[in-house]
């Protein structure tokens, strides 16, 4: 964290301090001491509403870390302490912070008295629709944080679901929340539990059966039914709704139809947006489903109650946020979890979302292959998790202060270990999923296997490409109760609420609850529903819907009326002026809708090619790489049988990437018609592979390699036009990133090629960009084919002697790097042809 507080307070001090300041990185997970401060923000005070420091739901360690910082720079951190949910004379975090910021449904009357918030993703497009929360867009690009924070790290989801809205940064993740799915797996044994169907029978299986040797009889379930809120028992039905009501990847979003604002909760709703897909994808099934859970389920119990049920060995299956669940798996307070601690041979297991079976990937693109068939998977991030935001009646310095204490919290050298500790905090970042976070929690106690199978269901969870976001729009309690309400008397069968008696009425019922909601909110129809409707799209990330306000028309009739003034040949004149007008208006209308609908395609065109490969990725083994002895045609090593295929994304995750080690390499062609006409580049590529297995730790067999001559298809111009559009998803996908450039001559040219050369190209500089967007520098290098300084792995180690590679960004993103990946300021190869 040296370089947080470098940009402006250390610029006077002597230059051998500064080095020294910016040379020291401490260890991963280690303590921070900072043993030099510049004092930069003495006398400066903020005021931050937060969880509470102890007892309850708490944020511990914001607090130690906002100690440490006042120790840097000198600034003093109060804190109005608040619960999850009102305490005595103290409201609920929540509502504290909504009082401070506005909130649509109250008329954004904010207070404005604090500085900073501790906030839930489901509640930023409320906030910025009040103006309470600060845009931290420019901060974020422009500081010198920008490398502690690391961006790049922080999962896709969790920048979506609870940093994000319309495409600009509003808080800085702390924690990442959703529906987490647990198992009694002593009780479940190899009961297949992929879908939602399957959950509930084996939760009907064991219910009435005693669990826990009491001689009592237990439950099939553990999940929130009441009387505590209503965001985790709506979370729990809203985990089985998702599947069955996003098919398509995280943009489509699970609640609405992204076109009109139809709630999703009828048949009809769905049919209209996925006409294809079988009827079980309804809001009607999982409701159901939803029932049926509910009634083998522990009566009337919180979250908490949940929770104390199921570690005391009284349900086979548990629903619930992941903090809970990590605190009963975790081993700090003795050798066992708390379930085994009190049920002695009780194991538990957290386990994958289950989903929906689909009958085809062009109906579920991002369905997995499972012992069950194909199945359609969407993990619900329930209130996404905690972030920081800014206020944005705080003045300038007060907000540097807080997006530099933000980050300083939010970073890995921090974070990374306060998700271990501290159970709020939960695992937001890829490094908090990686083998050395797997060394870790055996150093806690873990099994090794349990610790890698619980990492393993985060990652699939947080960096699913159709993970379902929590409702993020103004009113969100009115949706929630209000859905809850309508379904009420179906699902627990009582006459509190006898408005529906069955699944398809109570769906109807709380489709027009939620119809009625916008026209509470903001008082006048339409633009009541289009205003709610652009909130909903912009916090999917998707551009608002360009509408016709219908005012043309009276422009139509002033011109004509206007015509109408004077005599005949005027009005004839004027009159056939105006038409010309009206007529003009009216193809500028039409080419404006054409050129939107058109704009649109392509944006949606261009999403899906980087979420799905549309051509098969051919990947070649590295030993049998170094058995080939040049680089050959896919055509002449297809033929030889040592190409690897697979056909989809998930299929690559699944089989390929949770299992090998996989590397891009990219290069520029050193001849017209031959990559590598003297064997130069592929020489280097051999002991790039070499130090890659080196610095791994696995046998070359254990690596697949892409290279565009062995991949791409040479001889049909079809499949290899499809295989170059897959380009950017293909380079994005691998674990590492290998710029083979050694300085050579161009066979047909002269002209040198090295890493100068390489950076001239258009499509080089695309694989570099695409692979960043989704990967960060870590795992990007060099290979020259001299030896270079190679990081240390994420396996961990010490670094293998000899290494071929160079890190390509060892500062991380500089300008520099960010001038090297501008894809258009490259130049296409075909320009050294001269077409004409």
């Amino acid at each position: 964290h040296a370089r947080l507080f470098v940009e402006s307070g250390m610029k006077g001090q002597a230059p051998s301090l500064l080095l020294l300041l910016l040379a020291w990185r401490p260890a991963r997970g280690a303590e921070q001491q900072c043993q030099l401060s510049d004092q930069r923000y003495a006398g400066v005070t903020v005021t931050v509403v937060a969880l509470q420091e102890k007892g309850g739901v708490n944020l511990e360690n914001l607090y130690v870390r906002a100690r440490e910082f006042e120790n840097f720079t000198g600034a003093v951190v109060d804190f109005v302490q608040r619960d999850v949910r009102p305490s005595g004379d103290n409201p609920s975090l929540a509502a504290e912070v909504f009082a401070d910021a506005g909130k649509v449904e109250t008329g954004c009357n904010g207070a404005g008295v604090y500085q900073g918030y501790v906030i839930k993703g489901n509640q930023v497009p409320d906030l910025v629709q009040c103006g309470g929360i600060a845009n931290l867009s420019t901060q974020v690009e422009q500081s010198q944080t920008w490398s502690d924070l690391d961006w790049a790290d922080v999962a896709t989801a969790i920048r979506q679901g609870t940093s994000t809205y319309d495409s600009k940064v509003y808080s800085l993740p702390i924690d990442a929340d959703y529906m987490a799915t647990v198992v009694r797996e002593d009780l479940a044994g190899n009961t297949t539990l992929d879908t939602w169907e399957q959950w509930v029978a084996f939760a009907e299986s064991q219910n009435g059966t005693d669990m826990n040797g009491d001689g009592k009889p237990d439950h099939g379930a553990c999940i929130a039914l009441g009387p505590a809120g209503h965001f985790s028992v709506f979370g729990v039905l809203m985990a089985i709704a998702a599947p069955h009501l996003q098919l398509g990847g995280t943009p489509q979003g699970a609640f609405f139809n992204t076109d009109t604002l139809e709630p999703k909760l009828t048949a009809a709703a769905m049919s209209q947006i996925y006409p294809d897909a079988p009827s079980s994808f309804s809001f009607e099934t999982a409701l159901a489903l939803y029932k049926r859970l509910v009634d083998v389920a522990v009566p009337g119990v919180s979250a908490k109650d949940a929770w104390d049920y199921f570690k005391n060995g009284s349900c086979s299956t548990w629903i619930s946020l992941p903090g809970f669940v990590y605190k009963t798996q975790d081993t700090k307070f003795g050798t066992t979890n708390m379930l085994t601690r009190n049920v002695p041979n009780a194991t538990m297991a957290r386990v994958e979302a289950p989903g929906v079976p689909c009958p085809s990937r062009s109906t579920c693109p991002y369905a997995s292959d499972t012992s069950s068939g194909l199945v359609s998977r969407a993990p619900f991030l329930a209130t996404s998790g905690f972030g920081f935001a800014i206020s944005s009646k705080a003045s300038a310095i007060q907000q540097q202060l807080l997006f530099e204490l933000f980050t300083y919290v939010s970073a890995p050298e921090q974070s990374n270990p306060d998700v271990q500790e501290w159970t709020v905090s939960d695992p937001f970042r890829l490094s908090q999923l990686d083998n050395e976070t797997i060394a870790d929690l055996v150093e806690r106690g873990w099994d090794e296997p349990v610790a890698r199978q619980y990492l393993e269901v985060v990652d699939a969870t947080l960096n699913h490409p159709n993970a379902a976001l929590d409702l993020r729009v103004p009113g969100l309690g009115l949706y929630m109760s209000s859905l809850l309400d309508a379904t009420d008397s179906y699902v627990h069968g009582t006459a509190r609420r006898r408005r529906a008696e069955s699944a398809d009425a109570a769906c109807e019922a709380a489709s027009d609850a939620w119809q009625a909601i916008p026209l509470q909110l903001y008082g006048q129809e339409p633009a009541a529903t289009n205003t709610q409707l652009d909130i909903y799209r912009a916090q999917l990330g998707l551009p608002q819907i360009v509408r016709d306000t219908g005012g043309g028309g009276n422009e139509e009739i002033a011109l004509i009326v206007t015509a109408a003034v004077g005599g005949m040949a005027a009005a004839v004149i004027l009159g056939a002026f105006a038409f010309w007008i009206v007529a003009t208006l009216r193809r500028k209308r039409a080419l404006e809708r054409q050129a939107e609908a058109t704009i649109k395609k392509q944006i949606v065109s261009a999403v899906d090619a980087l979420k799905e490969i549309q051509a098969p990725l051919a990947l070649i083994r590295a030993s049998d790489f170094l058995e080939i002895g040049s680089l050959q045609s896919h055509e002449a090593l297809r033929d030889k049988g040592v190409l690897h295929f697979v056909d989809t994304t998930s299929q690559f995750i699944e089989t390929v990437f949770t299992r090998y080690v996989t590397v891009f390499f990219s290069h520029q062609w050193l001849a017209f018609g031959d990559p590598d006409p003297r064997g130069e580049q592929y020489a280097v590529m051999v002991k790039a592979a070499r130090s890659i297995a080196a610095l791994e730790k696995v046998p070359l067999e254990d690596i697949f390699l892409w290279v565009d001559v062995i991949s791409i298809s040479q001889s049909c111009r079809s499949v290899q036009t499809l295989a170059i559009n897959s380009l950017p998803c293909f380079a994005s996908l691998l674990k590492y990133f290998v710029t083979v450039c050694p300085t050579v001559k161009h066979a047909d040219t002269g002209a040198v090629c090295n890493k100068a050369s390489y950076h001239e190209r258009c499509w080089c500089r695309a694989e570099l960009m695409s692979f960043w967007a989704r990967n960060g520098t870590e795992r990007m290098f060099y290979a020259t084919g001299g030896s270079g300084a190679a990081r240390r792995s994420e396996v961990g180690g010490e670094e293998p002697e000899g290494m071929a590679l160079e890190p390509m960004a060892p500062e991380g993103v500089t300008e520099s790097f960010v001038d090297a990946i501008k894809v258009f300021h490259g130049s296409p190869s075909c320009c050294r042809l001269g077409p004409a």
